[in-house]
């Protein structure tokens, strides 16, 4: 078994090898292989019609009505800073409740952001979501510089963040994925685990690096080489494994986690705001709130130019 440094740390090559030499009779998944997507609800916006420097895009379940208002009215509700301008879209699967259903389309009417995809919302289609969101930035939106994908427990430091992204293009260090990265996982083999992954599915004892379930940042071109790519790639429902780990690294893509990357809202309150993302692991409305005025306070005094993280 051959050994390759990635980031400092000996990593097996076995995957790669396995990976690059599939049989094109496995590569049939409608969605993934194929990209028979299509988009049942669409933002009504031409995204590529203006200048957009960032990107975000929530992964949100089809119920969540309270999350993505939470959203549109603390950060989403920043479309332009400092001369940048940043688009929100939220990424949904199907319902088969036609009630549901009726509501979204309702929303979808009001603000203009979510886009559908025809696949069934649930935690074992994510991979299809992620493979959709990027299916559509490359059709609506390929212009983005750059595009961040979070779930909706998240809130971005968008003043911190816009900062950040200014200094990666002053030092011309954009074309990297950047995340919290995980070496050396092993696949759960347990049945009763929520992550059971059998030896049928994948059949490694150890993952390859991914970037774990927090805010992936890229460049807008990575989304069009990913996007690519999965047509060559063996499905796993482990989407940040699939999405993250598995096409970086047949691509050879840079992972690298930023300083300052990521904090819980609870513990920052009180303090200057110095993380680019805050997640709220209870799930706590009013903790969001709180975290996002605290950010805007910090930016009206310009405290946040205190901040030193890179």
């Amino acid at each position: 078994m051959t050994l390759i440094r990635y980031n400092g740390k000996y990593i097996s090559t076995e995957f790669e090898h396995f990976y690059m030499n599939v049989s094109s009779d496995k590569l049939m998944d409608p969605l993934i292989h194929k990209h028979q997507y299509s988009t049942l609800l669409n933002t009504g916006k031409e995204c590529k019609e203006q200048d957009k420097f960032l990107l975000v895009l929530v992964y949100s379940a089809t119920y969540k009505f309270d999350g993505r208002q939470l959203i549109r009215n603390t950060f989403g509700s920043i479309s332009h800073f400092d001369n940048r301008i940043i688009e929100y879209v939220f990424v949904l699967g199907q319902t088969n409740n036609d009630t549901l259903q009726g509501d979204i389309e309702k929303e979808s009417v009001i603000y203009r952001d979510i886009i559908q995809g025809n696949f069934i919302d649930s935690y074992k289609n994510l991979t299809y979501k992620r493979v959709f969101s990027l299916f559509w930035v490359n059709k609506f939106c390929k212009d983005a510089i750059f595009v961040i994908k979070i779930d909706d427990d998240i809130t971005i430091n968008i003043p911190f963040l816009i900062h950040y992204l200014n200094n990666k293009i002053i030092k011309n260090k954009t074309n990297v994925l950047e995340c919290f990265t995980v070496f050396g996982s092993r696949p759960y083999r347990e049945p009763r685990s929520k992550w059971y992954t059998p030896l049928s599915d994948y059949r490694f004892p150890t993952f390859p690096p991914f970037l774990q379930d927090r805010p992936p940042l890229c460049q807008s071109v990575l989304s069009d080489e990913c996007t690519k790519r999965h047509v060559l790639c063996l499905f796993l429902w482990l989407e940040d494994v699939y999405g993250s780990g598995f096409i970086p690294w047949i691509l050879n893509i840079q992972i690298v986690q930023p300083n300052c990357y990521l904090k819980d809202v609870q513990r920052s309150f009180n303090e200057n705001p110095c993380h680019l993302f805050y997640i709220n692991n209870l799930k706590n409305a009013s903790y969001s709130h709180i975290m996002w005025k605290t950010i805007e306070t910090h930016n009206k005094f310009k405290l946040n130019h205190h901040c030193k993280c890179w």
